[in-house]
Parts: structure tokens; C-alpha cells; sequence
């Protein structure tokens, strides 16, 4: 039977329908990348060690002891879609109203190696990652002009990813994407209606029901939402309620990381290792004190195409369960867990 379900802590609807599931192809796993046909350098990779004068330069780097001599790098992406020009007012053009390109697009190199992966990264190395993503967000936060900062990665041609090597993106952006604009008005409104953040006390439903929940951490919970766009989708929310990511602590950052890991292991094991985004969804510097307002990290499998419902709708039909995915991801590491005892 299939529901109509409300996100709670976005308002948005999605068409939960998991009869759909039986069609033909429906559930045809995509292919498993093997790691063994990855080598540990590239010499045509611009992101590999040595291979610097690739680079359209070297923005900042993470030490490392041992050769090459850093663990994280971060550098101008070469095809930027926004230039940190000086900003400038928006103009009109025959009755249209332009904005002026402005913004940074920058590129977080999350390992040396050309093979590694942040689901089978050792704990420092993903931990440094993360770490890197907070301090390029907090950065650009402060650069004139800047309303947003989107820090998301893409794994797998399918999800936009044009290089193997492992990397993030940031961008930042002059206005507020929709988006976000959207989330953020949301929960105003309900926080306004209920004096709560959404965000809360959803998650206090969930941590009740215990349903969607795969995994609970000592300041973060791994759930699968009520209301799912996507089959496996994961939310990593912090339990300590604040707007934005720059505000997590250092402490909550290494939580982070190994969630984060575990959250991207259980969806290669579960799904046959699709390609998957995940992002970063924070208030940017001028929300960062919103009330009602709470980040997260949401990753995406990208298992299903897009049709022409949900292209003009603006609304997702999942034919998967959040519950039963829960389950199966919950399931999928315990059982890699108890093969390898």
C-alpha cells in the first residue's frame, strides 16, 4: 500500500511505494567497483602525489609524517563553477536580472592514494577529512559577501564524479540556495507554531520508535528518514541541536568521521556499492544563530532515475521502506562483522 509522506523537518512531500519495487529492473544491483582494479597511484591523476604542476594551485594542506608528506589538500577546482572575483551588484538585461558569478568552488583531496575510500579509510585518515571539511566551511564562511557553503562529495560517474581519486567539494555561494531556503523557513515556521526545532523532535520520535534507526553514537544518530526520497538514504544528525557544522566540536567531528565511515561501509555492503552524494546541509554565516534550524549530513545512493513525475512535481516516489531499509543496512555490517570472527 502505498503513503503519501510528510518530512517533518522540511514540509516536503514524497510518495512512499514500495509495490513499485517488483518491476522489471527494478531492483538490479549496480555493478561492484573492484578495488583491486584501482591502482594506489595514477601518474595522469592530478590528485596523486608528484603529479603537482597538474594542479591549478595549493590551497592548504593537513600534515602528514610520512611521505608525501600530507594527509589532506585542498585546491581551487580547475573547471570552478564560481569565481572568487570581487564581488559585484546583480544587473538587469533586457528585463532579466543577473548575478554576478561570484563565489569559490574549491576541491578537498581526502588521501594521498589514489585507491583509498573514506568507507575503508583508517580512522585518522577519514577523521582528517572531516576535519578538513569543517575548516574549509568556517573559512569561506567569512569570505565578503558569501550567504552559503555547500561542502558535498560525489562517488561514482553516475553521481558526477569525474575522477576516482578520493575528494570533496566545496562551494560557496553568494544567495541561499533553494533549497536550503526552503529547509531553513520550515523550521521557523514549525518552530515558531511549536516552539520546537523540527529537526529535535523528530528525532526523538525516532529514537522512541527505534525503527528507522541504524546506528546511534555517542553525539550522533544514523537514521534512514520517515520520509525518504531515495532507497538507503541516510541522515548522520547531531543529538546536540545547533544551525550550523562549524559549530560541532572537535570532539563531535571525530564522532563524525567514524559514523560516517560505517554509514558509507553499510551502503556499499547492502546495495552492491552504488554510486552515492553526500552533503552537508548547515545554515550558512547568516543562519548559523537560527533557533530552529539543525544541520546534518545526508548521503544519497543514487539507485533510481528520475522521470518525467518526478521532474515536474518536485516530488520523489521511493519504492523502498524506510524501516525495512533500516533494517537491511543494520543488518549488512553485523553480518560482515560476524563473517570476519
Amino acid at each position: 500500500m502505498s503513503e503519501l509522506r510528510q518530512d517533518p523537518t522540511t514540509g516536503a512531500f514524497v510518495i512512499i511505494a514500495p509495490e513499485r519495487a517488483h518491476r522489471p529492473g527494478a531492483q538490479a544491483a549496480p555493478p561492484v567497483r573492484p578495488a583491486e582494479r584501482v591502482p594506489r597511484y595514477d601518474k595522469r591523476c592530478p590528485f596523486c602525489p608528484g603529479n603537482e604542476a597538474q594542479l591549478p594551485g595549493i590551497l592548504a594542506e593537513t600534515p602528514a609524517k610520512d611521505p608525501p608528506g600530507w594527509a589532506v589538500r585542498v585546491v581551487p577546482n580547475k573547471f570552478a563553477a564560481l569565481a572568487p572575483d570581487e564581488p559585484r551588484p546583480a544587473h538587469a538585461d533586457g528585463g532579466h536580472t543577473i548575478f554576478p558569478g561570484y563565489g569559490f568552488h574549491e576541491v578537498i583531496i581526502e588521501s594521498p592514494h589514489h585507491d583509498a575510500d573514506p568507507s575503508t579509510m583508517e580512522t585518522e585518515e577519514i577523521a582528517a577529512a572531516v576535519a578538513c571539511y569543517q575548516s574549509r566551511f568556517i573559512e569561506l564562511s567569512r569570505s565578503p559577501g558569501i550567504e552559503a557553503v555547500i561542502v558535498f562529495r560525489n562517488r561514482g560517474a553516475k553521481s558526477g564524479a569525474s575522477l576516482i581519486h578520493p575528494h570533496a567539494q566545496v562551494l560557496a555561494l553568494p544567495i541561499v540556495p533553494p533549497k536550503l531556503r526552503a529547509l531553513s523557513n520550515w523550521a521557523a515556521l514549525r518552530g515558531r507554531e511549536t516552539g520546537a526545532c523540527p529537526t529535535c523532535a523528530e528525532l526523538e520520535r525516532e529514537m522512541k520508535l527505534k525503527e528507522r534507526i541504524v546506528e546511534e553514537s555517542r553525539s550522533f544518530v544514523a537514521l534512514v528518514p520517515f520520509a525518504a526520497e531515495h532507497p538507503c538514504e541516510q541522515w548522520l544528525v547531531p543529538k546536540r541541536h545547533h544551525a550550523s557544522f562549524g559549530a560541532t566540536t572537535e570532539e563531535e567531528l571525530a564522532d563524525l568521521a567514524g559514523l560516517l565511515a560505517r554509514s558509507l561501509k553499510r551502503l556499499k555492503t547492502a546495495r552492491g556499492d552504488p554510486p552515492s552524494n553526500f552533503a552537508v546541509e548547515s545554515a550558512g554565516p547568516l543562519g548559523a544563530d537560527a533557533p530552529y534550524l539543525h544541520w546534518r549530513l545526508r548521503i544519497v545512493p543514487e539507485i533510481l532515475n528520475s522521470g518525467g513525475f518526478e521532474r515536474s512535481s518536485g516530488m520523489a516516489i521511493n519504492p523502498s521502506a524506510p524501516a525495512a531499509d533500516a533494517g537491511l543496512l543494520r543488518k549488512s555490517l553485523r553480518e560482515e562483522r560476524e563473517a570476519k570472527t
